[in-house]
């Protein structure tokens, strides 16, 4: 089984964000991704679109933060040949998901708009991409490919000390009409809409 183009678009938006990959040693890696059950619609189009991907419906989950209780949906495809090629854009040796100048050559508006869509925060009429899990390196190496590829100018804004992507309204303008036919309906208000 392959994944498509479209599928594979979807992956590195999500790997960007909430998403994850699962490899044990001798098994091909397996994709992995939950959300809060408020984003059901968001992460039934992702179910949907990768479903051919996966032997089993999603499931629900319950996750106690802080001393409160929060309801999720997780899925996870099946373990697939065809994921090693994410697997190392992704990971190293160390099983650490990091970013590579390789990247490149994935991001696209699809993998934009899913990035936005999992881990984007509408701020001052503009977006902050959480890329908390990122070091300072890998978040200039993705404020680089943004500039390069689609010549959208970010700056870092500091959050516990970790560091975020922030794109301004004009800024993302450039890229907006590009992003928009991939967003869910319930998560353009993403996009100062």
């Amino acid at each position: 089984m392959e994944m498509n183009g479209f599928q594979r678009s979807i992956i590195v938006g999500l790997l960007l964000s909430d998403g994850w990959i699962q490899k044990r040693n001798g098994w091909n890696p397996r994709i992995g991704f939950k959300q809060s059950i408020k984003n059901f619609d968001y992460f039934w189009d992702v179910f949907v679109n990768l479903s051919s991907l996966c032997s089993n419906y999603p499931w629900s989950t319950k996750t106690k933060k802080r001393g409160k209780l929060f309801f999720g949906l997780e899925f996870q495809t099946r373990q697939l040949k065809c994921f090693h090629e994410i697997y190392y854009l992704f990971y190293s040796e160390e099983k650490v998901k990091n970013i590579k100048w390789e990247l490149f050559h994935y991001l696209d508006y699809v993998a934009i708009a899913h990035w936005i869509m999992g881990d984007g925060s509408k701020r001052n009429k503009g977006i902050t991409l959480c890329t908390d899990s990122f070091s300072f390196k890998e978040v200039v190496l993705l404020m680089n490919i943004l500039k390069i590829k689609y010549d959208v100018n970010s700056s870092i804004h500091l959050e516990k000390n970790k560091p975020r992507i922030y794109i301004n309204r004009k800024e993302l303008g450039k890229i907006l009409c590009f992003i928009k036919p991939y967003f869910t309906q319930s998560l353009l208000y993403k996009l100062s809409l």
